[in-house]
């Protein structure tokens, strides 16, 4: 047999067991390695955070904190790209639509490279003001600015990586694209050990360890499409971009890109408060509680990346029914996880905090601010699998619309309005009420798409 053969034969036993195998095991099959590389890459900007806040000191964390909301604007080009052809892939897929496969990936380098390229030449030139902008100031604004110009050089890089792993996780080969992330992650480890503690490149080191490590990363990801382990075609023409696909793959990846405009606006308001209402170490704990309760998310997107091959192609395959129960399933089995995750912070919160600031003696007001900030994890997976439904059956604008009302609409002037009375806390206190707004609009939806999903059935089975 033939490696294209070979190649083939696993895609076709993967497709059909998406397309058909018991759902609790498909779910723990593909949840778990997806979750394992969502946490080695979450380790990437957790490690960078405890290298500058243990070895560094405090201003290189609030630095840090305050460049990587910039940082996150090169993951949403990187994903509006990736989730889009994604998305696009399963569904044709399980479809059976060959020629569309045969457009993805010479698409996806094509953009990848002109995007980067782009963010390059802008961020590294204004990158001082960008940081200025987002509230910095003082030796915080100077070492959140040697981060981000450092590691606004490996952009490219990045966002290659990035765009091919969601197209092999469409496939359904999340075991590969894990090896790929815990490569990555152990490669930023080693080189910031070593340019912290050994060379004392301080905040510059641990960006430039990132890039050395984004560059190894963009390469294995290239590899398996160029070596032909993919399903989907690497053809090579001088007219590299299919026109007829770009609008499939923007409209679906077109709210990954807004979603880190809209975090860096939401952010740069919030830190511009926490800097007018509090001090710089305001600033870290802040940072410090938002990357703690992040782990929380770790299983919660990595169940999400494993649910959008199986509703992608079942969508494209009209098993409506099974697109319903795939999500039913994801959701009740994340809930109890995450609520199992959660109990641990909300009883030693200061336990978790003293990870990444551990010369801070925390008061019962910092306590009261993380238990705010925390208090809804355990329903926000329904909230991501919702936005994973809606991706992967193409709807991407209402993933945008709840992004821009999420951010724009209810967290901005909330917190504005919160804070004024109540000063920093009132910015936890925003920050939940604007939640509790924006799921019960999402819940909403999801209900409403289920009806649509009901009416396919009864369409598709006429």
């Amino acid at each position: 047999m033939t490696i294209t053969k070979m190649t083939e034969y696993k895609q076709n036993q993967i497709t059909n067991e998406i397309l058909e195998g018991n759902l609790v095991r498909l779910m723990f099959k593909l949840s778990i390695p997806s979750t394992l590389g969502v946490l080695m890459l979450s380790l990437n900007t957790f490690i960078d955070a405890l290298f500058a806040g243990r070895f560094i000191g405090e201003n290189a964390l609030a630095g840090i904190s305050i460049a990587l909301p910039l940082t996150s604007i090169i993951n949403g080009f990187a994903l509006s790209i990736g989730v889009g052809s994604a998305s696009l892939l399963s569904r044709s897929v399980g479809s059976g639509d060959t020629k569309t496969q045969s457009k993805i990936f010479s698409n996806l380098i094509v953009m990848s490279v002109a995007i980067a390229t782009l963010i390059t030449i802008i961020g590294y030139s204004f990158g001082k003001e960008l940081i200025l902008l987002m509230g910095g100031n003082g030796e915080v604004a100077l070492e959140g600015t040697k981060y981000f110009k450092t590691y606004i050089l490996g952009s490219v890089f990045l966002i290659l990586a990035e765009a091919c792993s969601r197209v092999i996780k469409s496939e359904g080969k999340i075991k590969l694209t894990t090896m790929f992330d815990w490569l990555f992650v152990i490669i930023n480890i080693v080189l910031n050990y070593i340019f912290i503690s050994l060379f004392n490149w301080e905040t510059q080191g641990i960006a430039l360890a990132t890039v050395i490590a984004m560059i190894v990363y963009s390469i294995a990801n290239l590899a398996y499409f160029i070596f032909g382990k993919s399903s989907v075609p690497v053809i090579f023409k001088t007219r590299a971009i299919a026109i007829d696909i770009i609008g499939a793959i923007l409209s679906v990846g077109i709210s990954e890109l807004f979603y880190p405009f809209t975090i860096l606006l939401q952010d740069f308001v919030v830190f511009n408060l926490i800097s007018n209402y509090g001090t710089n170490s305001d600033i870290a704990f802040f940072g410090a509680t938002v990357k703690v309760s992040s782990f929380v998310f770790i299983p919660i997107i990595g169940f999400a990346q494993a649910l959008q091959p199986i509703i992608g192609m079942n969508y494209g395959a009209q098993n409506y029914q099974r697109v319903k129960k795939s999500y039913l399933t994801f959701a009740i089995i994340g809930t109890i996880l995450s609520i199992f995750i959660w109990l641990p912070l909300q009883l030693l919160p200061k336990a978790f905090l003293g990870l990444i600031l551990p010369d801070v003696n925390f008061t019962q007001n910092d306590v009261v601010n993380f238990i705010i900030l925390s208090i809804l994890i355990p329903i926000w997976p329904l909230a991501y699998f919702s936005n994973t439904l809606f991706l992967s059956i193409g709807k991407g604008k209402t993933v945008l619309v709840v992004i821009l009302l999420r951010s724009i609409i209810l967290i901005v002037p909330i917190v504005l309005l919160f804070s004024k009375t109540l000063g920093v806390r009132g910015i936890y206190y925003g920050m939940l009420v604007a939640d509790i707004l924006f799921m019960l609009v999402v819940f909403g939806l999801t209900f409403l798409e289920f009806q649509c999903l009901n009416l396919l059935r009864v369409k598709a089975s006429k």
